[in-house]
This record gives structure tokens, C-alpha cells and sequence, in this order.
């Protein structure tokens, strides 16, 4: 009796202690995906929402909140309490998008938990079929000799789309112009309608497109050819040493989490990672590569891929008012 007395005074208190607090998760975990429905942000979030469901006996839930580049989610999750309920499925683009803006009110570095990098796939070099290019030399060449006339375009201004394609215009010394949209949708859209002539996509997006012929693949940016699309080359074994960039899809917490429920939640998506459905599904249909990261490592590797990102943003002056 004393001792139910003492849990009920700390419960009311707002202090538990450790031997008394249910196993985390025990309610709804909400999943902000910080782009509309649809695209590979929101379906990886559904699949590891499902999975995580079932792995926990939990309920996992996707909520959407596109918008601002990403930060109106961010910075939603940023603020909610860290307990490990309201989390983040980021990808490149919506971290790095805060160095876009003046103020945005979260530090990406500082006020998020790395969970887990759930995947990571390169970019697409695609171009519109009647383009007389077939190589990635042949784009060099062709917008050297026409510099600032060939269109590119991307899913808006500071996007990862932009944002790699202005890494390939510093290492290959080209000019070209920036024709942003608002969503992949309309960007690949008036790229097959031939009112752009080039952009860097994703392979799930525009590979169907390159195989019934209304686009045409040059290049992927990643270290080694992709599962999904074996006959396209890399950039860099296209004449461009040491290009090599990824879109990856990791999950994140507000910092304060605690450990422990940090830790059963990546331990769970370690095993969504390794099951063999998820790896097919990441090789053969999005072209990437599962990731799974433990925390440790998912942050090691922003420490060195978010300064490449920063940098392009400031090298180019890609802002947002």
C-alpha cells in the first residue's frame, strides 16, 4: 500500500522513475513527413510505420506537413516534448533546407536525435530524348558551347534536385539555367514535354519514363552502378573524377530523447532493414541501398555529408526569402 501511495505521489509530481514507466513505446508514435503523399519520403515513412507497428504492437502514424522546404515540419518537431512520440522522417533536401533561410527557429544539427538512415539512393541524370547528347561528355560539351541556354529543372530552389545539379555545374565548369517548380511532379512533367531540357531525379520517378522512351537516362551520382538500371553509368566513370552524392531518408527525434527509447526504436528499424522485402523493394524499385545506421553512425555521416550541402548552398547563393 505504501508503495502504490509513493508511485501515485511521484505520477503526480510529474517524476516516475525508471522501474516504474511502462516500456516505450506505449501509444501512438506520430511519423511527420515533411513533403505530400506519395513521393519516396512519405512511402519509406509508411512502410517503416507499418513495420514498426507491427514489431511494437504500437500504432505508428504518417502525418503530412509539406510546406517552406521542409521547415514548417522541422521546426514543428523540433519544439514538440522529446519523448520519443513525435518524430521525423527527413530527407536530404528538408534538413539541409534550414541553411536556405535567414531564420527558421531550430539548429538541424543541434536539436534533433539521429534514429536511423532508413536509405539512400543517387540522383538520376536524365534528359529530354531530343537533346543531342547521349553521354555526360556530350552535356559538357554541348553547354559549353551554348552556355546559359540549356534549362534544368528541379522540384524548387534549393531542393535536392537543384542543389546537385549545381554541384555538377561547379565540377564540370558549365553554365546552365535554373527553371524550379513547385513538386517532382511538374518538374519531370515539362521535362518529358520538352520545355526543359535535363534535371537530376530519382530512379523510381524517371526510369520508367527512360524506358518507354520519353526520356532518356545519362548518368546516376552515386559510387557504383544501381541494381534498378544496371546498363546506366555512374558520373564519375563518365569523365567526371570524384562525383559521387546520395538522397538519403533517415529518421529523426527531437533532441532530449531518451536514450533507452532511443535505442529500442533503431534496434527495431535494424530489423526492418535487414528484412529481405525491404531490400528488394530498396534496390529493385527505388535503386538505392538500405542504410541502417545505429544513431552513432547515422550522425557521423551528417557530420560529413551536411558541410558538402551548406556549401553549395553558399557557394551559389541558393537562398530563400
Amino acid at each position: 500500500m505504501r508503495m502504490i501511495t509513493l508511485i501515485a505521489a511521484m505520477v503526480a509530481a510529474g517524476v516516475v522513475p525508471a522501474w516504474a514507466q511502462a516500456p516505450y513505446p506505449n501509444k501512438t508514435v506520430r511519423i511527420v513527413v515533411p513533403f505530400p503523399p506519395g513521393g519516396p519520403t512519405d512511402v519509406l515513412a509508411r512502410v517503416l510505420a507499418q513495420k514498426l507497428g507491427e514489431g511494437f504492437g504500437q500504432q505508428f502514424i504518417v502525418d503530412n506537413r509539406p510546406g517552406a522546404t521542409g521547415t514548417i515540419a522541422a521546426a514543428l518537431v523540433a519544439k514538440s516534448t522529446p519523448d520519443g512520440y513525435t518524430l521525423i522522417m527527413h530527407a536530404t533536401s528538408s534538413h539541409v533546407s534550414a541553411y536556405l533561410y535567414r531564420k527558421v527557429g531550430y539548429d538541424p544539427m543541434k536539436d534533433f536525435v539521429p534514429i536511423a538512415n532508413a536509405a539512400t539512393l543517387p540522383f538520376y541524370l536524365v534528359t529530354h530524348p531530343s537533346l543531342p547528347v547521349k553521354t555526360v561528355k556530350d552535356i559538357i560539351a554541348l553547354a559549353k558551347r551554348r552556355p546559359g541556354e540549356l534549362a534544368f529543372s528541379s522540384p524548387g530552389a534549393g531542393s535536392g534536385g537543384h542543389l546537385v545539379m549545381e554541384m555538377f555545374k561547379a565540377a564540370t565548369a558549365i553554365n546552365l539555367l535554373h527553371v524550379p517548380y513547385k513538386g517532382a511532379a511538374p518538374s519531370i512533367a515539362d521535362l518529358i514535354a520538352g520545355q526543359v531540357s535535363l534535371t537530376f531525379d530519382t530512379i523510381s520517378t524517371s526510369h520508367p519514363h527512360v524506358k518507354n522512351g520519353r526520356l532518356r537516362g545519362i548518368a546516376v551520382s552515386g559510387a557504383k552502378r544501381t541494381l534498378a538500371a544496371t546498363e546506366i553509368p555512374t558520373v564519375m566513370e563518365s569523365g567526371v573524377p570524384g562525383f559521387e552524392t546520395y538522397i538519403w531518408f533517415g529518421l529523426f527525434a527531437p533532441a532530449g530523447m531518451p536514450a533507452g527509447a532511443v535505442s529500442r526504436l533503431s534496434g527495431e528499424i535494424s530489423k526492418v532493414l535487414a528484412a529481405p522485402d525491404y531490400q528488394s523493394r530498396i534496390t529493385g524499385t527505388l535503386g538505392g541501398e538500405a542504410a541502417p545506421h545505429t544513431p552513432e553512425q547515422f550522425a557521423k555521416f551528417l557530420r560529413t555529408d551536411t558541410p558538402k550541402w551548406i556549401k553549395v548552398i553558399q557557394d551559389t547563393g541558393a537562398r530563400v526569402e
